[in-house]
């Protein structure tokens, strides 16, 4: 609460005790000839009235809503619908400078949308919303520091056309880029599930790449120790007939003796008919 005494100073009442000086009386009662003052502030959407009596100002942040009209530079004409997030934080500066202080913060930031918007067509406007009130924002920070007020934040929360038939363009437009962007988005699942699977298959042919050569390696590994097994037992063969075989090519064609005889014994094991033929005899054998 503000008070005018009857010389005509200013003295701030306020509710928060932090906010007291020590001079301050805890409590105060109103003197003669003093009166509680009165600011006449505009309300509604557009602040066409100006009958909101306020004697008592809360000094906590809030938010006030207004609309306006402006013009593209395409002449599509636009009404805005506007959010700001607001606080009084110099009560004295802002009673000195302003007497209706909605009405000022209306027609300044009116102004510079109007003033920003005309540069810009519609579809730059719709794509650069947030920029252009950042910017607005940004650049009123000096008008409002002068009326004792800080601006939390200002946000376009709608927009719409005043004509009607622009205004039905206007959403067709926006449905549009709705169902484009979907569509994109619908692309872009598709294409990383694609990938996905791609990568799977591409860790799989890994892992059967890192299979194959494990196999083809043990695959050495075995033969290697086969084929040891089998020149260790030809070469002992071979080194204990060499007393009783001394021709080495003997030796040698005793143990070839030996594998037919028992690649033979193999086959007949299984079980299979054997034919014996001349060097000299072309057979082939036919079975229906």
């Amino acid at each position: 609460m503000i008070i005018k005494d009857k010389d005509g100073q200013l003295h701030f009442h306020y509710g928060n005790h932090e906010k007291h000086t020590s001079t301050e009386p805890k409590s105060s009662f109103l003197q003669p000839y003093a009166e509680i003052v009165q600011l006449w502030w505009s309300s509604g959407l557009r602040r066409a009235k100006r009958d909101l009596c306020i004697e008592r100002f809360d000094c906590r942040a809030q938010y006030m809503w207004f609309e306006f009209d402006c013009r593209t530079t395409d002449n599509v004409e636009l009404v805005l619908e506007v959010t700001m997030f607001w606080e009084a934080v110099d009560l004295a500066k802002m009673i000195r400078s302003t007497g209706n202080l909605p009405g000022d913060v209306y027609n300044q930031a009116r102004s510079q949308f109007i003033k920003h918007v005309a540069k810009v067509t519609l579809k730059r406007f719709m794509d650069e919303l947030h920029s252009i009130s950042s910017s607005i924002h940004t650049e009123d920070a000096n008008f409002y520091e002068s009326r004792g007020v800080k601006i939390h934040s200002l946000e376009v929360t709608r927009y719409s056309c005043s004509d009607k038939r622009t205004s039905e363009v206007l959403q067709q437009i926006i449905e549009e880029t709705t169902n484009r962007l979907n569509r994109l988005s619908q692309a872009e699942s598709e294409n990383e599930v694609k990938l996905f699977r791609m990568q799977g298959l591409i860790e799989q042919e890994k892992m059967n790449e890192e299979l194959l050569q494990i196999q083809q390696k043990h695959t050495r590994a075995e033969a290697h120790v086969a084929g040891a097994a089998e020149a260790e037992r030809v070469a002992a063969f071979v080194q204990g007939l060499a007393e009783p075989v001394p021709k080495l090519e003997d030796r040698i064609m005793m143990w070839q003796v030996l594998r037919k005889t028992d690649a033979l014994t193999v086959i007949s094991e299984g079980g299979g008919n054997l034919y014996y033929t001349p060097n000299d005899v072309d057979l082939s054998i036919r079975t229906d």
